[in-house]
Parts: C-alpha cells; sequence; structure tokens
C-alpha cells in the first residue's frame, strides 16, 4: 500500500503560509517592542553605575536584597533603603560578582568594558535558574534586567566612602517589573 503524495504546488504553498506566519510573528514582536516599549527578561540589560559621577550616587544592596525607589538616573539605594522582600518594593539584586579583586591595585578598566561585563554577567544570571520563573502572580517575562557597575572613582577607591559595605567594585544585577508596578515577592532562588 502506498500513501498518497502531496502534490508540489500544495507542498510549496504550505511553506509559503509556514514562512508568511513566522515574519507575521516576527513584525507583531517588533512594532510591539518599537510602540509599547516591550522587552523581555533576557533581552540586553540596561547598565547603571553608582558613585561619583555615576547614574545612582549610591549602591549599596547586596545579593537578594529588595528595595523601594524606582530604577533610574538619580536613584539612590543606600544600606537603609532595603525593604523586605514580601513587601511591595521597586528592586531586587538577584545577582551580584567583583570582577577584580579589591585587594589588588589594579587601574580602572574603562566604562565600556565595565559596562560589557556588566551586561554579560547579567544576562547569564537571567538565562540561568537563579531567578524563579514567577513569584506571586508575575511571571519573570513581565521583568527587566539592569546591570548596577562601579563609577571610575568607586572602583578606584573600592573600601571608601560610595563602596557600600560589599565594595566598591561589586557589579549587581537587579530586576524591576516592565510595567513599573511593585514587586510583591522574592524571585531571587537563595
Amino acid at each position: 500500500m502506498t500513501l498518497p503524495t502531496v502534490p508540489p504546488v500544495l507542498r510549496d504553498r504550505r511553506l509559503q503560509l509556514a514562512a508568511a506566519a513566522v515574519v507575521l510573528v516576527l513584525v507583531v514582536f517588533a512594532v510591539g517592542a518599537l510602540v509599547g516599549g516591550w522587552r523581555p527578561f533576557t533581552s540586553e540589560p540596561d547598565v547603571y553605575t553608582f558613585g561619583p559621577d555615576g547614574d545612582l550616587p549610591a549602591f549599596a544592596l547586596f545579593d537578594g536584597q529588595c528595595a523601594s525607589g524606582k530604577l533610574g538616573a538619580g536613584a539612590s539605594y543606600t544600606s537603609g533603603s532595603d525593604t523586605p522582600c514580601g513587601d511591595p518594593h521597586d528592586v531586587e539584586v538577584v545577582g551580584a560578582t567583583t570582577p577584580l579583586n579589591e585587594s589588588r591595585q589594579v587601574g580602572y578598566p574603562g566604562a565600556g568594558p565595565m559596562a560589557d561585563f556588566g551586561r554579560a554577567y547579567c544576562a547569564m544570571v537571567a538565562a540561568s535558574g537563579q531567578v524563579a520563573p514567577t513569584a506571586s502572580g508575575v511571571d519573570r517575562s513581565a521583568l527587566t534586567v539592569a546591570a548596577i557597575v562601579p563609577s571610575e572613582a568607586t572602583f578606584d577607591a573600592p573600601n571608601g566612602p560610595y563602596a557600600g559595605s560589599s565594595g566598591g567594585r561589586l557589579v549587581s544585577c537587579v530586576i524591576t517589573r516592565s510595567d513599573g508596578q511593585k514587586l510583591t515577592d522574592r524571585f531571587s532562588v537563595i
């Protein structure tokens, strides 16, 4: 018994329709990104510097800590701005690392390399299982991730007044809700 074959004309039409559907989906996502500012959680993270001449005057939060205050230029997160992660909060630190040891006398690698490191590290954290897929009914896809890196002055004085309790060479990854609403639970898997 032989199976009937699909005529080449119909097979080509199916391929054309499938290709058109894929293109349509991509166009819808692109328009949504341009018009609504949609950015999936795993997109390239924004980068903010902290300390003198930085975007954020102070950043003293550690991994797993939550805080109130909208993330953006001029925002300041001191040790007193932390908020319990079970209470409404604006940011949560979901990862942190020190790329260059604070006890070593090394020069500032430059704004570009620091930003590149922060983006790569936070993209890796976002893609890992270190961030829960959902918390209190909010899906991870409804979040944005940002890298917080030291300014040159903070990096060069890693134990100085702007270093915070974790040091002036700490690179942190923070999440916020894309829609600007508050988070109400912890996303960090600790």
